[in-house]
């Protein structure tokens, strides 16, 4: 049994009321919902008594699998094995889902709802609004064209996008209808408009406070007499109660500073003068009666939007419910309201489960804490970190988190219990992410009392024993001088830095502490990770990681809409509708030429030409082709065209020719679903290439997450991607990247608080008070949130932190100056003073820059290459030909393999990987991964005799009579005294009439080389039945 400390037996024992349980990074925050679990159960509670929601598909499957292995170890609880498939361990999504399921018939919707792509509602909706746009500007309705008229120069297109936007985030409201109902009489209520003119006034008042803040520092350096002139000019500033006075106090000129102040003097002054240039852009109104006028300017716009909104929304319904798909916001939507109009099914859940566990509570939405207040009994439990809520851009509201954590802290309403002992890092890696946090970290930004509350403690002693070193462990900040006329990005420069650093880490035999082994070995390329805050760069590190021979894997995505294959297929698909309906029109010679020119065939433009000219396409192999798809288009689904697309066109045999095959089959794969979509809509061919074709006009961002991954590299990653993971040595790059506000920027905002922030034209065009008070709450969330962002991404780290990047003091000491950070590095640089002593210096002269990684790909590397004097000599040799027909002795699927298919293949590869290294006579489990076991008794002990015969694994045989070739792979061939038996391991289907051909095959091989019978048999992995064929 493992031995908790006293904070985690609470979390694990109490009982009897809502408990919030804050468990920092590395503190055992899944072993202990599973040991509560498992407590609940030894006292008589059924698993299926309890519903536990995460977030991810993936993370609910490891916790079902943590709960079913402990159950396992626990012989008194083999009752509960029966019922953990069925429990509701699972995610917020589907449980939902689960729900509408059940009561589809008390929301009046069909039974078997579908979760339609993104992608498909989004062209929807565009259609939609296209249509709305049209109706309004036949109707001629005023409010709507003076929007037009004052915000559109060359055509609508961005009001649309703007529309589309602000819907889309209105979509997370429960009652969306009442919500548009209700709006202008809420927004343009005169007590509301008020109370925020009041919130802009104090705000602006506020500000302030920074200048005597800077007065009192200069008062340190200078003498009276300049203190007095100072003084003079902003004691009326100081001294403002209202904004007309603020205003009108605004007029004057700093005085010159005595000779020879020096730079800090200077630098106060500087600030001093930027704080009143803010107050002077932020008094921008004549008066408060303007500010308010400005606002009441923008009513016939939102009348406009809202109308078009609500219009918009219920045509979407409509749709939806026509065709039965949803989007998981609809889902969650009816399951509350499933909760809320049905007291009695609102009551059987309630009084149904024992307890309800939120695993990764800082990541819920304001409707999954709907959804959960409705079937609470007070037996919430609540497992999360705020520091860790980095998901807002997925409509997480760490807020929930916070106001529970706060009140359960007096004991209002429920209990909190604190988890910060750390077991994942060494106890440097926690002092120096205690020393960044103590000072970046607090309760108004970042949402955390850190110093408080939230310092982590080291906790594993094993880094003093087994993994003891004399290495220093503390964190290092690699700091370089850039400079341009270097002629090296400085991405590049860090690159090569990290590069570099990890060659000689490798080379010196760096020590990293195996958890697994319980021993320090060397390093190996697979203990180390560079994490960053975007993905753009991750390219540039594998071109440099490759030209420093240092393996890296990439975890990151595909686009969809970003890459040739959706144009080459939507292109294809046009090409033959058109060929079809023999339209040889200019769209006809756009396809065309697009695929004549893919990599698909790769014609020269010369070609393509005459094939224009002279109009005889069908010489082309583009046009046989489609010519044999022909005889059966009329009779294929969207699906059956784009496989037989793919076959028919060989992509996956000239996929080879353009990079990773991998990403490609993902991508097509991807298509292929979209196709499933469409079907289930009954969309004809031409309705999903009009789909496809809006996909790509519009630049629809479509990212599939795709990992190449080799088993010993580094790894490159996003901050988020990191999350939940861990690695030894950890790279901080790019960490002077500036955080991205653009939605402060935005013409047309919509928040929860303001509504629809819109600015109003008036001899130009011109923003109220809400873009200001917007903006100044949405750079303190997004600067809290970037700052848990970096105790995610340092967390990673068990045993060395390295951050890259151009340092210098720019030392904090008020809470406030850190909303003005702006990058990682800005953080970094707020703390100098806490962490000088473990900057390290990299001079440039010292870093082995090279434009040569770049050599393979240059558009002129061909001039690149030296000449040769050698001259080849060309005999031209003639050679009778023959047909010879090749065999290939194996299935070969006709379909894209979708993920579950991949998933059961890669079961039945693991099962048959270790039947073929196994010792079948003396099999010896201690190396076989405990999943599969069960798998391989199932077969030993299978009605096969395999004492009295010679046991031959992966027989290879090959022939070449001249006239036919073949060759093919026996899995498993038993050579008794009078006969053999060839046995062939499938997954579960054993009477598919490809693999009796195959076995036939092999048959008949064996037999020419024998006399003795030779027998066939197909064996499922997973049944364990053996037929004999």
């Amino acid at each position: 049994m493992p031995k908790w400390t006293n904070e985690q037996q609470l979390a694990i024992d109490k009982e009897g009321t809502n408990i919030i349980v804050s468990a920092g990074a590395g503190s055992g925050k899944t072993a202990v919902l599973t040991a509560r679990v498992i407590r609940k159960l030894n006292n008589g509670v059924d698993i299926d008594k309890l519903l536990i929601l995460t977030f991810t598909n993936a993370a609910a499957k490891e916790m079902k699998e943590r709960i079913r292995s402990a159950i396992k170890k626990a012989p008194d609880l083999s009752s509960q094995l029966d019922l953990i498939d069925g429990a509701y361990i699972t995610t917020f999504d589907s449980y939902s889902l689960s729900l509408v399921k059940k009561y589809y018939y008390l929301l009046g919707v069909d039974r078997n709802v579908n979760i339609a792509d993104s992608s498909v509602i989004y062209t929807e909706k565009s259609r939609i609004i296209d249509e709305i746009f049209d109706s309004l500007y036949e109707e001629e309705d005023p409010n709507f064209l003076k929007l037009i008229g004052d915000f559109c120069v060359k055509n609508d297109d961005d009001i649309k996008k703007y529309i589309l936007s602000i819907s889309d985030k209105m979509d997370l409201i429960y009652d969306k209808y009442q919500y548009l109902d209700t709006y202008m009489d809420k927004f343009y209520n005169e007590e509301f408009i008020d109370s925020n003119i009041n919130k802009y006034v104090s705000s602006i008042l506020s500000k302030r406070e920074k200048i005597s803040e800077l007065v009192e520092e200069l008062s340190n350096y200078l003498d009276s007499d300049y203190l007095e002139k100072l003084s003079d000019v902003l004691t009326p500033l100081l001294n403002a109660d209202s904004y007309d006075e603020l205003k009108n106090s605004l007029e004057f000129r700093l005085p010159p500073l005595p000779r020879n102040s020096d730079d800090d003097v200077k630098e106060r002054k500087e600030e001093i003068s930027k704080e009143i240039k803010s107050l002077k852009e932020l008094s921008i109104y004549d008066d408060v009666t303007s500010m308010k006028d400005g606002i009441l300017k923008t009513k016939p716009y939102l009348e406009a939007i809202i109308s078009i909104i609500r219009e918009l929304t219920s045509r979407l319904d409509k749709f939806k419910s026509r065709n039965n798909v949803f989007e998981f916001n609809d889902i969650s939507k009816m399951a509350i309201k499933i909760l809320k109009e049905n007291d009695d099914v609102c009551s059987e859940i309630r009084n149904g489960f024992q307890e309800i566990m939120v695993d990764e509570y800082q990541d819920t939405s304001d409707l999954q804490e709907e959804f959960i207040g409705l079937i609470e009994n007070n037996n919430v439990y609540m497992v999360g970190d705020i520091k860790q809520s980095i998901y807002r851009f997925r409509n997480a509201n760490p807020y929930i988190f916070k106001n529970k954590y706060d009140k359960y802290s007096v004991e209002d309403g429920g209990f909190k219990i604190d988890l910060n002992k750390n077991f994942r890092s060494r106890k440097e890696t926690l002092d120096n992410i205690n020393t960044v946090f103590n000072i970046v970290m607090d309760d108004k930004i970042g949402g955390a009392d850190y110093t408080k509350s939230h310092q982590m403690v080291f906790g594993n002693n094993v880094y003093f024993e087994e993994g003891n070193t004399t290495q220093d462990e503390n964190f290092e900040i690699y700091n370089y001088k850039y400079d341009k006329s270097i002629g090296f990005t400085k991405a590049e420069v860090e690159c090569f830095i990290v590069a570099t650093d990890i060659k000689k880490k490798i080379n010196n035999h760096y020590q990293v502490f195996d958890k697994d082994l319980g021993i320090l070995r060397d390093c190996k390329y697979s203990d180390f990770v560079v994490l960053m805050d975007r993905a753009s760069g991750f390219d540039l590190y594998k071109k440099i990681f490759e030209y420093m021979n240092i393996p890296l894997t990439k975890y990151t995505y595909t686009s969809i809409t970003g890459n040739n294959d959706l144009l080459i297929i939507k292109n294809l698909i046009g090409l033959m509708i058109k060929y079809h309906n023999r339209e040889f029109d200019i769209d006809f010679k756009y396809n065309f030429s697009s695929i004549a020119r893919s990599y698909l065939f790769d014609y020269p433009d010369s070609l393509i030409f005459d094939y224009f000219k002279n109009g005889n396409y069908s010489d082309s192999e583009i046009i046989k082709i489609l010519d044999d798809i022909e005889t059966d288009y009329d009779s294929l689904s969207i699906r059956s065209l784009i496989l037989k697309l793919i076959s028919s066109f060989k992509f996956y045999e000239k996929l080879i020719t353009v990079g990773s095959i991998q990403n490609s089959i993902v991508r097509l794969e991807y298509i292929y679903n979209l196709a499933g979509n469409a079907e289930e809509m009954d969309y004809s061919v031409e309705d999903f290439l009009e789909y496809l074709n809006k996909l790509v006009d519009d630049d629809f961002d479509i990212k599939v997450e795709i990992n190449d991954v080799n088993p010993n590299s580094v790894g490159i990653m996003t901050i988020h991607k990191s999350k939940g993971l861990e690695y030894p040595i950890c790279y901080y790059t790019g960490i002077s990247s500036s955080f991205n506000v653009r939605d402060t920027m935005e013409r047309f905002i919509f928040d929860n608080e303001y509504g629809v922030i819109c600015p109003y034209f008036n001899e130009g065009i011109n923003k109220t008070i809400y873009n200001y008070l917007f903006r100044e709450k949405y750079i303190r969330e997004d600067i809290s949130e970037r700052i848990r962002l970096f105790y995610v991404a340092l967390t990673r780290c068990r045993e060395k932190m390295i951050l890259v990047g151009e340092v210098e003091n720019k030392t904090i000491n008020k809470s406030d100056s850190k909303l003005n950070y702006r990058s990682f590095l800005d953080i970094i640089n707020s703390v100098y003073s806490s962490i000088a002593d473990y900057i390290v210096d990299i001079p440039i002269s010292s870093i082995p820059l090279s434009k040569d990684y770049n050599l393979a790909t240059a558009l002129d590397y061909k001039k690149l290459i030296p000449k040769s004097d050698c001259v080849v000599k060309v005999d031209n040799i003639s050679i009778e030909n023959n047909t010879i027909e090749e065999k290939k002795f194996s299935k070969v699927s006709p379909s894209l393999l979708l993920s579950s298919t991949r998933d059961k293949m890669e079961l039945g590869r693991k099962i048959h990987h270790y039947l073929e290294c196994i010792d079948f006579l003396n099999p010896d489990f201690t190396n076989v991964d405990k999943r599969y076991v069960p798998y391989i008794k199932q077969f030993l002990e299978s009605e096969i005799d395999f004492n009295n015969c010679t046991i031959y694994k992966e027989y290879e045989f090959m022939y070449n009579d001249g006239c036919n070739s073949g060759h093919g792979i026996i899995d498993l061939m038993l050579v008794y005294d009078d006969h053999i038996q060839i046995i062939d391991y499938k997954l579960n289907n054993i009477v598919d009439e490809a693999y009796k051909n195959q076995l036939t095959a092999y048959r008949e091989y064996i037999q020419s080389k024998t006399n003795n019978t030779v027998t066939t048999y197909l064996y499922s992995v997973f049944t364990g039945v053996l037929k004999e064929v």
